[in-house]
């Protein structure tokens, strides 16, 4: 501005603040106040500190993600093999289940995984053609005793021998039908689950026992029927040694799951046995006394490979005040159509 011109700042109110106002003279009765600009803030970062954030991320993020690709290449086999660790059976499924790929050390622990399952299929395999034979084998003198048995002259000494053939006979039809692989075989049709209950019911009722089926007259399911046949009568006949008044029950959830259950008044079961009794050979006899029929205690074994192949669970519930209740609980079938219940 020309030297003529008078400039000066000055101290103004304005809203309330106080501001700093350079005020230009014009001539003797007029000037211009200017408000200057508030000066900017300085900033939070730096150039300096932005450049070196910079370097760091160019050195620290290649290496992350370094990181989380090798992760991801030793985790992801090792969770497959978790995977297939849970479903894997050693007498079923495929002879290599661990895939065998990826890095030296994941190659090496899958095919060590799959010679020890292939081990242990082998010695599956040996223990029950070995079973297999003896159970076959005791079939033909346990026909020569029953043969001198049925000529014996005395009544009683008839009768318990009899009844001990008949003991060993059932053992044996335990033994080859736990190792036999029909249930895997047979091929699932749509039943009526009401008509093969009762009529499991029935062929314990025409022999004595109090046994009775509760639940709908009709009811379309999609099942391997003899097999799931055979499991409510080794539930039933389980029961018989045990209790006097049985009933087979059927219902269906609101979630749609399918329930069967034994129930007996019985003496039940402690809570230390309920998963035990289902494992193969184990004998509850200490918590339910039989005192005329045994078995080798593979009946509810069979009841849980039976329940499982149609993807279901079974457990062992206590009533009150006394008994037992065997609820096993089998999931919707989509594939059999619409279902009737009456």
């Amino acid at each position: 501005m020309p030297a003529t011109f008078a400039t000066a700042f000055r101290a103004e109110t304005s809203a309330g603040k106080l501001h700093d106002v350079l005020v230009v003279g014009i001539d003797n009765d007029r000037a211009l106040a200017f408000l200057p600009a508030s000066p900017r803030p300085d900033a939070w970062i730096s150039d300096q500190q932005v450049s070196i954030v910079l370097q760091l991320m160019g050195l620290v993020l290649p290496v992350v993600l370094l990181s989380l690709y090798a992760a991801r290449v030793i985790a992801a086999p090792l969770l497959e093999f978790a995977k297939a660790a849970e479903t894997l059976r050693p007498d079923e499924g495929p002879d290599k289940p661990f895939n065998e790929s990826g890095a030296a050390e994941i190659r090496t622990l899958a095919r060590s995984l799959n010679e020890m399952r292939s081990r242990v299929r082998g010695m599956i395999d040996d223990r029950t053609r070995m079973l297999r034979a003896i159970s076959h084998d005791l079939r033909t003198p346990l026909t020569r005793l029953r043969l001198r048995a049925e000529r014996s002259a005395q009544p009683e000494l008839k009768a318990a021998l009899l009844k001990d053939i008949s003991a060993l006979s059932d053992m044996i039809n335990d033994t080859l039908t736990y190792l036999s692989r029909e249930m895997a075989a047979e091929k699932p049709v749509n039943a009526d689950l009401p008509s093969l209950l009762a009529t499991v019911c029935s062929d314990f009722s025409d022999v004595g026992f109090d046994v009775r089926y509760v639940g709908p007259e009709r009811f379309a399911y999609r099942c391997k029927t003899r097999s799931l046949a055979r499991a409510i009568t080794n539930l039933v006949e389980n029961s018989t040694k045990f209790a006097q008044a049985i009933s087979v029950e059927l219902s269906v959830l609101e979630n749609g799951t399918v329930r069967i259950s034994v129930v007996d008044d019985g003496p039940g079961l402690p809570v230390s046995l309920r998963t035990r009794v289902l494992e193969p050979f184990f004998k509850a006899d200490t918590a339910r006394t039989s005192s005329d029929r045994g078995g080798f205690g593979l009946g509810l074994s069979i009841v849980d490979d039976i329940v499982r192949a149609h993807g279901g669970t079974i457990e062992l519930l206590n009533r009150a005040p006394h008994g037992l209740a065997a609820q096993m609980d089998f999931p919707t079938d989509t594939s059999c159509g619409e279902r009737r219940r009456a």
